[in-house]
């Protein structure tokens, strides 16, 4: 079964202070893009995705968002 690609549902504002968001660029070690892995008992692989960064403006709080939540969709 193929993954199915949805795209990230950001929030209209920060849950802490309210304040609006600009996206920013997260990176690990030697400049990689940060990415998320996905494990399921019944696959040999994991899924994987890439994060989006939003950070607010007011607070500084940072949020991270699957590029493509789809490999959190339950499986067969």
């Amino acid at each position: 079964m193929a993954i199915p690609q949805l795209p990230p549902v950001f929030p209209e504002s920060c849950p802490l202070c309210g304040g609006g968001f600009e996206t920013v660029e997260l990176y690990g070690s030697n400049a990689v893009s940060i990415w998320a892995k996905f494990y399921r008992p019944d696959k040999m692989f994991a899924s994987k995705s890439y994060l989006t960064s939003l950070a607010c403006r007011e607070c500084g709080h940072v949020l991270m968002f699957l590029d493509n939540r789809g490999i959190l969709a339950p499986g067969k």
